[in-house]
């Protein structure tokens, strides 16, 4: 058997008035894949940040190579040899690909000014090396969600750390940018890293996974072996019963075509993009790394200017030049990226809840303080928000409970048409029902969803008709009856 590199005993840690880590041991062995999962707030994430050095514990004692030490920093982690890749992209935007993945050698003397053709290259040989189709020149503010992504994950490779952790790294991936970074993961164990793995995608746990530690509610609940970690018996033990139906899509009849979408042009991913989306549907969009999925979402919401074509809402030719011009004609997004364009920060959760739905709250005497809190309130139990807190910071609850916060308040806008980019990236298998059954309330009412996704099982389970974006364009439609896994993929890939 490997020997452990990192040992943890009864480690413990008070986070808020609601919520602890107890008692947690747990050890990671050289060479291994240790998949952590549980509910979004079960305390994955906390526990990962005392390992990294962003948190200490209150009690309990860490060891590595069989020696106690104390991780009071970043720095000290980075010295003993851990390397955290968190939920939320860490990048320099205005750095370039090439000088993100080499920063942490910049800083012990590579030198900053080092030749930039020389970094170039480099970048570029490890990009062939790893199979990543990605410029390494261009600056990182250029680059999607999900190339991002696999840029952190290269940053982390050449890292050369002992201990490696992983929070959710694929959510938000498409199956090619997933190929990616399991070759990465693949090259960390042949180096003899250790890793934690945080991920509630639990088909990726038999492709990679050595072991597996579910946490409930700031405890360890169970551990597994990856050859015996089946879905249903990992979400039992992830929320003490079986998960309802994975994909509880309602059977509805859409009506007229609410959005049209002729011809649109954004350079350079969007050439020229055509697409209807009717009333009660949900209407799947997907497309590998740099398809301009977000850049179409950010069209359709007024963030990003158009080169050419029109949107038509009903049979009216509209032109958003800001997201306030899309918010009055009953348009709501969910970006791709929560952290950066989702919540505010510092706020707390009645406060994120209910910034988009002010109107609902106006009374002659000002805003109805009871009414917001009340109808906050459901919202957080309908979406299983934990903690049900409404004073709680946003930035103190999980990533996933944050993601949940934000849907919930574009649910509260009342708006007609959502455009949902990746909504589900970092939510557990339980809380994923909860979104999905309040999509099928939205489209149920007469709302009309383009729901985002490099999640192939998700557009299948839930979309009415599905598009694939390549090439600038539409490059198929399928419909539900005909979709299909391959389908999809085989679509993707045209040129």
């Amino acid at each position: 058997m490997a020997q452990n590199l990192l040992e943890l005993n009864q480690i413990g840690k008070r986070l808020n008035n609601n919520f602890a880590l107890e008692n947690i041991s747990l050890d990671l062995r050289q060479g291994e894949v240790h998949f952590i999962t549980g509910e979004n707030g079960s305390g994955k994430s906390a526990l990962m940040k005392i390992i990294s050095g962003r948190f200490l514990p209150d009690s309990g004692s860490i060891s590595i190579d069989g020696q106690r030490v104390v991780i009071g920093s970043i720095n000290e982690a980075r010295r003993l040899g851990i390397v955290h890749q968190i939920q939320d992209v860490e990048l320099f935007e205005n750095l370039s690909v090439a000088e993100n993945v080499f920063f942490g050698h910049l800083r012990r003397g590579m030198g900053i000014f080092l030749n930039g053709l020389r970094l170039s290259r480099r970048c570029q040989c490890l990009f062939d090396h790893l199979g990543v189709d990605l410029n390494p020149t261009v600056p990182v503010s250029t680059l999607g969600y999900a190339q991002k992504l696999i840029v952190s994950a290269c940053a982390t490779f050449v890292a050369k750390g002992r201990i490696v952790i992983f929070d959710e790294p694929t959510a938000g991936m498409g199956e090619k940018e997933r190929e990616v970074f399991l070759r990465i993961v693949s090259g960390l164990r042949r180096r003899g890293a250790g890793i934690f793995y945080i991920s509630h995608r639990l088909e990726e746990i038999p492709l990679i996974g050595d072991r597996l530690t579910v946490m409930q509610q700031g405890r360890i609940n169970g551990h597994l072996e990856s050859v015996d970690a089946d879905r249903h018996t990992v979400i039992k033990m992830m929320i003490g019963h079986n998960c309802p139906e994975r994909y509880p899509r309602l059977a509805t009849t859409s009506g007229p075509t609410v959005l049209q979408v002729e011809h649109l042009s954004s350079a350079p991913a969007l050439v020229d993009v055509s697409l209807r989306l009717n009333q009660g549907e949900i209407l799947g969009l997907t497309g590998l790394m740099g398809s301009g999925r977000t850049r179409l979402a950010n069209c359709l919401f007024g963030v990003t200017r158009m080169d050419g074509g029109i949107i038509r809402l009903g049979n009216d030719k509209v032109e958003f030049r800001h997201p306030a011009d899309a918010l009055a004609h009953g348009i709501a997004m969910i970006p791709e990226d929560r952290a950066r364009n989702a919540i505010f920060d510092r706020q707390d959760a009645m406060s994120n809840l209910v910034s988009a739905a002010l109107e609902r709250f106006n009374t002659p005497a000002g805003l109805n303080p009871h009414y917001m809190e009340e109808l906050s309130n459901e919202y957080l139990k309908s979406f299983g928000i934990v903690p049900q807190s409404l004073y709680g910071l946003i930035n103190l609850f999980s990533g996933g409970n944050q993601q949940k916060i934000v849907i919930a308040r574009w649910m509260m806008s009342m708006a007609r048409i959502f455009i949902m980019d990746e909504p589900t990236r970092g939510i557990d298998a339980a809380a994923r029902v909860d979104i999905y059954n309040g999509m099928n309330d939205l489209v149920s009412k007469g709302a009309s969803i383009l729901l985002i996704s490099s999640d192939t099982e998700e557009l299948l389970g839930m979309c009415d008709r599905i598009l694939v974006l390549a090439g600038g364009s539409i490059a198929a439609e399928f419909s539900r009856q005909n979709a299909s896994k391959e389908k999809i993929l085989d679509s993707s890939t045209v040129t």
